[in-house]
């Protein structure tokens, strides 16, 4: 940065630092520049600060935001091995108890099933 661009400045930070205006603030930057105005809290008081930068490292200073997007399974899916699980489970039921331990087993399977897919959805 230039000593022209910075003399301006440091009289507006100074100005800022000790609050000594009550009045609109006008800042003027250099034509490759623009005019970026903070506020924050120091020592619990609001605090408004404005400097002049450059636009190339203005720009930079914008990080783009990524997001993580997991794959999602399918209901389908789900709702196959939901199925298998109360079928699997009825059949065991069926050859240990007949007619009522294949209705038990079902309920079983399908409930166990259910329970691996909420795990797997998390």
């Amino acid at each position: 940065m230039r000593l022209r661009h910075m003399l301006p400045i440091a009289g507006v930070m100074t100005m800022l630092a000790a609050q000594a205006f009550a009045e609109p603030l006008t800042l003027t930057c250099a034509p490759a520049q623009r005019a970026v105005i903070r506020e924050t809290l120091v020592r619990g008081e609001p605090v408004t600060r404005a400097t002049c930068v450059d636009t190339e490292v203005g720009h930079q200073a914008v990080r783009p935001v990524r997001y993580h997007v997991r794959p999602r399974r399918s209901w389908g899916k789900t709702a196959l091995t939901i199925a298998g699980g109360g079928a699997t489970g009825a059949g065991i039921g069926g050859l240990v108890n007949g007619k009522k331990g294949s209705l038990i087993g079902a309920a079983l399977g399908a409930g166990a099933s259910a329970l691996y897919e909420s795990a797997k959805r998390r």
